[in-house]
């Protein structure tokens, strides 16, 4: 049973128990008003129509379900800048999210994303309740997921709450590859974690996230200054030393997070060099290099993430030369 109908079900045990109540009343003897009757229930019926239909709609429909709590949140009538920042933030992190997604299958992440038919499928009161369902590609790339191994991109969405109830109060807790055993998606999840968490400046103290198959897990200031550190020291346990040879097509110089494409025999390796400026990423743009560092593989022993120490040029293709320091 879904929510809509188990709140339907409700709604109609409690209609029944009133109705009863003034039968029993009415057989005992005693002279009991429509309007007593409907009195003592006006309320009851106002929350069910008021809060908990539209939450069971936000329930039924969406692929993640945002609740913020706070001042800015705590009444019927939210903070027009609470609102606006639970959705704009939903919004650009669905989308980082999603990039990233495809960048990693060897694909234009932002041309796809482009396409996507993304919706918001209610807001509900009770603090500030908002579900989101997250829109497929265009037709000119749904067989993306059918070809890839892993999860689908709605499958990684739905398994942040799982991947944020890792969070300690000193770190994040052991375990957690298991729960994102793909080291890449991983570090994209916790960078979507990172830009989910509130710093109160708004009217939100925390932001639960939720999803049917995962539950609920609270972001606060205190997640945030863990998952900071994660995102800034990515943990590289179990990791490889190596190099691979490929193309650089995309960077988050917020996060210090480059693509390295058409990597032989590998494809997409998402790269992390924290000392990278933004004017050295913006030579390597579009260039073939030679990535040296630590890199973590996937459950089949793919290399996806690497922490990178240095770039060189590639010993195979001298006609591609960097216009930064080589060493």
């Amino acid at each position: 049973m879904n929510q809509h109908d188990h709140t339907v079900s409700q709604t109609r045990m409690f209609l029944e128990n009133m109705v009863g109540f003034a039968i029993n009343a009415t057989a005992a003897g005693h002279h009991v008003t429509p309007s007593q009757i409907v009195e003592s229930t006006l309320g009851k019926l106002l929350e069910v129509s008021e809060q908990h239909f539209p939450l069971a709609k936000i329930l039924d429909t969406s692929d993640i379900i945002l609740r913020a709590e706070g001042p800015g949140a705590a009444t019927s009538m939210p903070w027009l800048s609470a609102l606006n920042w639970v959705s704009s933030t939903a919004e650009r992190n669905i989308r980082e999210l999603s990039i990233a997604y495809f960048e990693m299958r060897g694909v234009n992440g932002k041309k796809i994303v482009k396409g996507m038919d993304t919706r918001l499928t209610g807001v509900a009161p009770g603090s500030l309740w908002m579900g989101i369902k997250v829109g497929s590609p265009s037709e000119d790339h749904a067989h993306i997921n059918e070809d890839q191994d892993g999860p689908t991109l709605v499958e990684e969405i739905r398994n942040l709450p799982a991947i944020a109830r890792f969070i300690d109060n000193e770190g994040m807790l052991s375990g957690l590859e298991e729960v994102a055993p793909d080291p890449a998606m991983r570090d994209i999840s916790l960078n979507a974690l990172l830009r989910f968490s509130p710093t109160g400046q708004r009217g939100i103290h925390t932001l639960d996230l939720a999803t049917g198959s995962e539950g609920m897990a609270r972001l606060g200031q205190r997640e945030r200054v863990v998952l900071k550190e994660a995102v800034e020291k990515p943990s590289m346990q179990r990791a490889r030393h190596g190099s691979f040879v490929g193309e650089i097509r995309a960077a988050d110089l917020d996060r210090s997070r480059m693509m390295l494409r058409s990597v032989q025999g590998v494809g997409t390796l998402r790269c992390v060099m924290p000392d990278l400026s933004a004017q050295q990423a913006s030579r390597l743009i579009g260039r073939f290099v030679c990535a040296v560092g630590s890199y973590q593989v996937d459950k089949n022993g793919r290399p996806r993430l690497m922490f990178v120490d240095r770039f060189e040029e590639p010993r195979f293709s001298p006609e591609h030369q960097l216009d930064l320091p080589i060493g």
